[in-house]
């Protein structure tokens, strides 16, 4: 081979396609890179699971609150007919943890539906006096444990009306109270006052809404 050959050879350009050698300081930095994406990728995965976690624990520690203050408002009757005489008794008692904020209340009897007890008690042949005591129930709150008689009667003939009231299942009362956190129940006789419904607010009755 000449002189000239070899100079040829030596001046002919590296092929392109060829991939480009890194330095060592180049391949130092692409690892550096890769790591700092890694750690970042992973930094965002920690702070997600913290985030949710803090958020469930958030969300534990209201329903243990909201439990521990947990209202549960039944109604009570007491009645008694011994022939001479007859009485009757309804309550309202919380039996749970935490006060009762009672909203709206509605009292419907023989399809009409009752504005306060003086309509109760005239509607059902009666008339008020002595023999008959009466409470609000509406619009107030009930501690734990305390029980309110919304309406007694002594008087025999009115009592016996008030039992054949109660015991007539077209009859209905309804009412709605609700927790220190706002958590709503709404009450009904037809469908059983042990299991109330959870509401977001109470309804609005209107014009049947129960006054006292």
């Amino acid at each position: 081979m000449s002189e000239e050959d070899t100079e040829t050879q030596e001046e002919r350009p590296q092929d392109t396609n060829s991939a480009p050698m890194l330095s060592g300081t180049e391949r130092i930095f692409v690892r550096l890179t890769f790591w700092q994406t890694v750690l970042s990728v992973a930094g965002v995965f920690i702070a997600v699971v913290a985030l949710y976690a803090a958020l469930t624990e958030s969300e534990a520690v209201r329903q243990q609150t909201a439990a521990a203050v947990w209202p549960f408002v039944q109604i009570l009757i007491a009645d008694y007919d011994s022939g001479e005489s007859a009485g009757f008794t309804l309550s309202f008692t919380n039996a749970g943890v935490g006060p009762a904020r009672m909203r709206t209340v509605r009292l419907m009897i023989d399809g009409e539906p009752m504005r306060d007890w003086t309509q109760v008690v005239t509607h059902l042949g009666g008339t008020l006096d002595d023999k008959v005591g009466r409470s609000f129930v509406s619009d107030r709150v009930l501690s734990p444990d305390e029980t309110v008689d919304v309406i007694t009667v002594t008087d025999p003939d009115l009592a016996r009306q008030f039992q054949a009231a109660i015991a007539d299942l077209e009859n209905s009362i309804s009412y709605c109270y609700c927790s220190i956190f706002d958590e709503c129940w709404l009450a009904d006789s037809r469908r059983g006052v042990l299991d109330p419904e959870s509401v977001e607010d109470c309804p609005d009755f209107g014009d049947e809404t129960f006054q006292n």
